[in-house]
């Protein structure tokens, strides 16, 4: 968090975080009082599903476009990530779960 407030000096950052307890406590908000507020933090909720949409959509990126790849700059693999990102967003629709998981047992 040190390093994200040196490089964003100015202005008001949001972060999503998980629920992990380091994320909480006296420390964390003594860190937020010494950067005046600036850093709002927002938890992901305990046993956060949503999140596995997240992972999978990254699996989607990593294959279709990253694994194996090479750029020659970063400005260059910068802009391959956002065509992908609107191309993908022109077709994009919800995720459809398949998996039924394993049956209960009495």
């Amino acid at each position: 968090m040190d390093r994200l407030a040196v490089q964003y000096p100015t202005g008001l950052v949001h972060c999503v975080l998980d629920n992990l307890n380091t994320h909480h406590g006296s420390e964390v908000e003594a860190w937020l009082k010494a950067h005046d507020d600036r850093f709002v933090f927002h938890f992901t909720p305990i046993h956060a599903s949503w999140i596995n949409q997240i992972e999978v959509w990254f699996s989607i990126l990593s294959r279709r476009l990253l694994r194996g790849a090479s750029f020659p700059t970063l400005a260059n693999l910068e802009a391959r990530i956002l065509q992908f990102i609107a191309d993908y967003n022109r077709r994009a629709g919800p995720f459809k779960w398949t998996w039924k998981g394993y049956p209960l047992v009495a």
